[in-house]
């Protein structure tokens, strides 16, 4: 099972609906909590591949599984809204890249693509390129060493 198969299943066995729709000229994605319901809202026709899918889906299941939920169009309003949106959309990253791309699956897929490029790498993992760097920043920034970044006069 894919990892966008397997968010299906995962979005199914927590109650989320999934539909496919229009949200805005904007967002390919978005959650909706309206208690109890839980949907998730994604714009197939915009969105360009099926590695863009997965990341969407996953960072909208993260927003359910971190409880970082907030109203849109209230997080124009001030400051402290916008913030908060920001700490929202981090925490959901966060949760997808610890769930959905591992350092150990990140350093295979550079062990057996690293050769062919990045693009290689991304698609071996099944994300886009920028997923791909921003999960690799967030590793770094957690302390995670890749054994692809090390030569012989760095990396202990």
């Amino acid at each position: 099972m894919n990892k966008l198969e397997y968010l299906y299943e995962f979005a199914a066995e927590n109650s989320i609906c999934i539909v496919n729709d229009t949200f805005s000229k904007t967002k390919k994605a978005a959650c909706i909590h309206l208690k109890p319901d839980k949907l998730i809202v994604l714009d197939i026709a915009a969105i360009e591949s099926k590695a863009e899918e997965t990341v969407l889906l996953a960072e909208e299941c993260g927003h359910y599984e971190t409880g970082s939920l907030y109203i849109i169009e209230a997080t124009y309003n001030t400051a402290v809204a916008r913030s908060n949106r920001i700490k929202y959309e981090a925490m959901a990253k966060r949760w997808t890249y610890k769930n959905f791309l591992k350092p150990d699956e990140i350093e295979t897929a550079f062990r057996l693509e690293g050769s062919f490029g990045e693009d290689a790498v991304a698609a071996h993992c099944g994300v886009p390129v920028d997923f791909l760097r921003k999960a690799v920043e967030y590793y770094r920034s957690t302390g995670v060493v890749f054994s692809f970044e090390c030569n012989a006069d760095s990396c202990a």
